[in-house]
């Protein structure tokens, strides 16, 4: 499934983006703990995936970058089970300290240039993600 960027919403306050069917939503919240990286269908609240990444702005491109890269092999059409299944390391939700470097690992081409510890910056030129 490919991404588009959108307007933010309660649910994704700082990055949101939707499928190209308009099924699935995915992006990134600030909360006083940090930044998490949701998922869920579109319009519902975020369930499908919950990973918090914490203060360090350097890890949000990557880190979105990475797991969208992995959405990338699913169909839209799929359950949130088969979602799931391409995260098997997940769980509710993951310790991204201990799973971080197979994450970014498995996407080596993702850097964290152009970010900084406090932010986060993706081109909203209409591209696809």
């Amino acid at each position: 499934m490919t991404f588009r960027r959108a307007e933010p919403t309660g649910e994704y306050r700082v990055l949101r983006l939707v499928s190209e069917e308009g099924r699935w939503e995915i992006g990134l919240s600030r909360y006083q703990s940090g930044v998490r990286l949701r998922m869920g269908p579109a319009g519902r609240p975020p369930k499908v995936m919950d990973f918090c990444l914490g203060h360090d702005g350097r890890l949000y491109a990557p880190v979105l970058l990475a797991v969208v890269g992995i959405l990338k092999g699913i169909p839209e059409s799929a359950s949130a089970n088969e979602i799931d299944a391409g995260f098997p390391w997940a769980g509710t939700r993951p310790d991204l300290a201990i799973h971080l470097p197979l994450l970014i690992g498995e996407h080596s081409q993702i850097s964290t240039a152009g970010a900084d510890r406090r932010g986060f910056s993706l081109s909203s030129s209409g591209q696809e993600y």
